[in-house]
Parts: C-alpha cells; sequence; structure tokens
C-alpha cells in the first residue's frame, strides 16, 4: 500500500497457535473448523516494511528462520520468502526497529547454518533496540521474568552485536529517518518502543505488542503477557487516545483478522477499529 511517498506493506507469516508456556505451530488452514486446543491462543504474525524511496526499514523480524532449531519444518516461517513476495532481497533492507526482543519479534534477524556459524538474515541492516531492553533479555538468562508467553532468547543475537550491527537508543523519541520516530512506551517489556510514521499530513503508529490486536482497544487487564502492567494499560491508553486525535492507522502485528484501522469512539466512549 502506498502512504504518501512511502510504501509500506505487512509481511504475513501466517497464523500461529501459542500456548502459555510460549510453545508455537503453524496453523496450516485456520479457515478450517477445528475446537481451539486448551491454553493456546491464535496469533498473526506481520512484520511491516517500509520504503521511504531510499532508506527500507523493516518493523520487527518475524520468527524467520529461527524455527528451524525448534521444528521439523525449516519452511514453517521465513522472512526472506515475505521479502521476496513483494521484490526485496534480504541485503535490500537498511534498518530494523524492534519492538522489543522477544523471539517472535526478533528471531528473524539471524540464522544458524549446519556448521554452528551464526549469521545475519540482513547483512546490510542496522537494528535499533532500546538499551534497556538488551539489558532486560540478557538478565533474563539468570532471572526467569515469570511472564507467559514467547519471551527472550538473545543467544543467537551475541554474534549481531558483536558485529555492531545492534544501535541501542535511550532516548525516549528517537527520529531515525525523515518522518519515522521511535517511541519508548516499556510496559509490555522494559524497553518496549513503538513507531510513528509521519507523511504528507498521514500519520500511522506500529503497535507492536503494546496493542498486539484490535482485542485489545479496550482491555485494561492484560494478565501475564506484560512486565508492568500498569505501565502498560497507561502506554496503550496514551497510545489510543493520540491515534484518534490524529485520524491515525493503527498497524498490529498480532492479528488475525483485522491488522491494521483507524479508531473511532463508540456510544460508550470505547474505541472501535473502523477501515483505515
Amino acid at each position: 500500500m502506498d502512504r504518501g511517498d512511502f510504501r509500506l506493506e505487512q509481511l504475513s507469516e501466517g497464523i500461529f497457535e501459542v500456548s502459555a508456556a510460549g510453545s508455537i505451530r503453524k496453523i496450516r488452514d485456520h479457515h478450517k473448523k477445528e475446537p481451539p486446543r486448551e491454553s493456546f491462543a491464535q496469533v498473526g504474525i506481520d512484520p511491516v516494511l517500509i520504503d521511504t524511496g531510499s532508506t527500507r526499514i523493516l518493523l520487527d523480524c518475524g520468527l524467520g528462520m529461527g524455527l528451524d532449531r525448534k521444528e521439523p519444518d525449516p519452511d514453517t516461517s521465513n522472512i526472506v520468502t515475505n521479502l521476496d513476495i513483494f521484490g526485496y532481497r534480504p541485503e535490500d533492507i537498511d534498518m530494523v526497529v524492534l519492538s522489543h526482543l522477544h523471539y517472535d519479534h526478533a528471531a528473524g534477524l539471524s540464522f544458524t547454518a549446519k556448521t554452528g556459524v551464526v549469521s545475519a538474515t540482513l547483512p546490510n541492516a542496522k537494528v535499533f533496540v532500546q538499551k534497556n531492553e538488551w539489558e532486560a533479555a540478557l538478565r533474563s538468562l539468570e532471572e526467569p521474568t515469570g511472564i507467559n508467553g514467547m519471551g527472550y532468547e538473545p543467544d543467537d543475537l551475541y554474534r549481531l552485536v558483536a558485529d555492531g550491527r545492534f544501535v541501542f537508543l535511550e532516548d525516549e523519541l528517537k527520529e531515525i529517518c525523515k518522518g519515522i520516530t521511535v517511541i519508548r512506551t516499556g510496559g509490555h517489556t522494559p524497553g518496549h518502543q513503538i513507531v510513528r510514521i509521519r507523511q504528507n499530513n498521514r500519520t500511522i503508529y506500529y503497535c507492536g505488542d503494546l496493542i498486539p490486536n484490535e482485542t485489545y482497544l479496550n482491555r485494561f487487564v492484560a494478565g501475564k503477557i506484560d512486565t508492568d502492567t500498569v505501565k502498560a494499560r497507561k502506554a496503550r491508553m496514551l497510545l489510543m487516545q493520540q491515534a484518534w486525535r490524529d485520524q491515525a492507522t493503527l498497524l498490529f502485528y498480532h492479528s488475525v483478522y483485522r491488522k491494521t484501522g483507524m479508531l473511532v469512539r463508540d456510544k460508550n466512549r470505547g474505541f472501535v477499529l473502523k477501515k483505515g
């Protein structure tokens, strides 16, 4: 889709079942009516590609090839295939913004060859992440978070950090290129961040896992998926209010059906998603 002078695409990796403990499998045909498995939730995984004309940016990078060591089918999910659908090669990507470092958002950054060598999936990309998010990922190796769901697995990222591919942010707001601003929200994880895209009087927010899908629009209790539930709730409400005032489009990473839309108020003053 075109947003002003920008090209913006959502790269669907498919629909997955996720258990509370974090195990994941791809649903081959999510239209087929099957009884839901107990304690499993269905989620989409949809990174976002922005082409400004001079810079190509990926917002989160999915499971990518990170499932190779977890599943017998290496084609379960692949960021390279996703890019190819829209006519891009891995080396075309200049920047990656990670909303946070949970492996369902970051695993596509790297792959491990049969020799055991870890390589960057996107060889020319600089990776933007909050400094305290990387610190939280490292702490998780020694201190279990107690958070249900897909968590940190930083082992495959050490090589990329050592190679200088990561740019660690410490500012609450940072414009990484014209019209693209990273905003630290915290809440879901210590260094969670969202992205605001502004072009030709249009505003778009990429929500990461602060608002992973449309069911979170009026949800006030997020259970055990956030490290700081109070901060996450506050940040979520601030984002919805600002997006409503801006008449902005929201992009969701984990939706199964409604992957984008604009907010309107219903008769109870709740937020409702409309096509945007």
